[in-house]
């Protein structure tokens, strides 16, 4: 490959063209992504969310009287959580704490806030354990009923409501996870379809084989025929150019399937104008017919010998000499650039001329889309 191919631009028109047959497939797999970031967020949901629970209280105060008579209301959130960690308080709700619990412990898992009145006070007590929650729950309850009793500010504290303990899970963000999965999975496929895309050798249009290989490229052969259609027309005008007066020419199918395509060419080549018929290809071939015809009863003006990419040998290439060159014609979509560069390096060692190549089996929707 020469260094202009391989720092070839990116043809953008055949990338989307590949990329919308493959739509599908990035669908699926983006449905894949899906499931596996679900199944994954809830198995980490399940297994590895610690265990934890909460309790909250609810409780009631009345403030005391100063000295004119105004009532002491200053407290609020941060006052309270920095009261609950302050000796007087901590040593009241210890005396009813667990045995077994350090101070440092009670008050990590307490929080004291004031949500909207100043008067309502929310416990919020965590832990690893029911037992331990409830316990602390209940010395922080008892605890603040004897320090309001004892506060000049304060005239008493009720709890007015007591939740049990319950389990706390994460957020369920199935959803999220099922997105990002799909999300994930399908930039990835793109990134692979990418890759695979610059490594692809494969030719589709003229212009791969143009780009790819120093010879002509003579033309295209669809798979599908519907009358005389213009790639028909344009190689076998230029067949006929490139050969001259010749009318006997070797070909050589990289895709193994010589026989077919002799009788493809030949048909195509041996055909008047606009005697076409349309035929979807079987066994490989393009099944071209002439209403009313049998081609193979009738005298050949072109001639065409075929030679499979796998069988070449020493008398094969004295054939080719002998009619003067040879057509090689690459599998439209398939990766045979390899094959083709050594048969090419055969022919170059046994002098065989190459008049040009052609593209064959190519998808005529995909030319038509691609061309229009």
């Amino acid at each position: 490959m020469s260094e202009e191919y391989l720092n070839r631009e990116v043809d953008l028109k055949r990338l989307y063209l590949r990329f919308l047959n493959r739509i599908w497939l990035l669908v699926m797999l983006m449905a894949v992504g899906a499931v596996v970031g679900g199944v994954a967020y809830q198995l980490a949901r399940a297994m590895r969310m610690p265990v934890a629970y909460q309790a909250v209280s609810k409780l009631y105060i009345s403030f005391g009287v100063d000295e004119s008579g105004e009532i002491y209301q200053y407290y609020n959130g941060y006052t309270w959580n920095d009261l609950l960690d302050t000796d007087p308080i901590l040593d009241r709700i210890m005396e009813y704490a667990p045995a077994d619990a350090s101070r440092e412990a009670v008050s990590e898992a307490t929080r004291a806030e004031i949500l909207s009145d100043i008067r309502l006070l929310t416990i919020t007590v965590e832990g690893s354990t029911e037992k331990f929650v409830r316990e602390v729950q209940a010395a922080v309850e008892n605890g603040l009923t004897d320090y309001a009793q004892a506060s000049e500010e304060l005239k008493r504290i009720e709890v007015i409501r007591a939740d049990d303990p319950r389990r706390i899970y994460w957020d369920d963000r199935t959803v999220t996870a099922c997105v990002s999965g799909a999300v994930f999975f399908g930039v990835i496929s793109c990134l692979i379809m990418a890759f695979a895309y610059v490594l692809d050798e494969a030719v589709y249009v003229q212009g791969d084989v143009e780009k790819k290989y120093p010879y002509t490229a003579l033309g295209i052969m669809p798979r599908k025929q519907k009358g005389l259609q213009p790639y028909a027309r344009e190689l076998k005008a230029n067949i006929s150019y490139t050969l001259g007066q010749a009318r006997r020419f070797a070909v050589i199918d990289m895709d193994n399937h010589c026989d077919v395509r002799q009788v493809d060419l030949e048909r195509l080549l041996n055909a008047g104008k606009d005697e076409f018929i349309g035929g979807d290809g079987e066994a490989g071939g393009l099944t071209w017919t002439l209403p009313g015809r049998d081609l193979r009863k009738e005298k050949k003006e072109w001639q065409v010998v075929p030679f499979n990419s796998g069988s070449l040998s020493e008398e094969a290439c004295g054939q080719i000499r002998e009619l003067g060159g040879v057509i090689l014609l690459l599998p439209f979509g398939e990766d045979v650039g390899r094959k083709t560069r050594r048969v090419l390096g055969l022919l170059k060692n046994q002098d065989c001329k190459v008049l040009g190549m052609v593209v064959t089996l190519a998808d005529e929707e995909f030319l038509n889309r691609y061309y229009g």
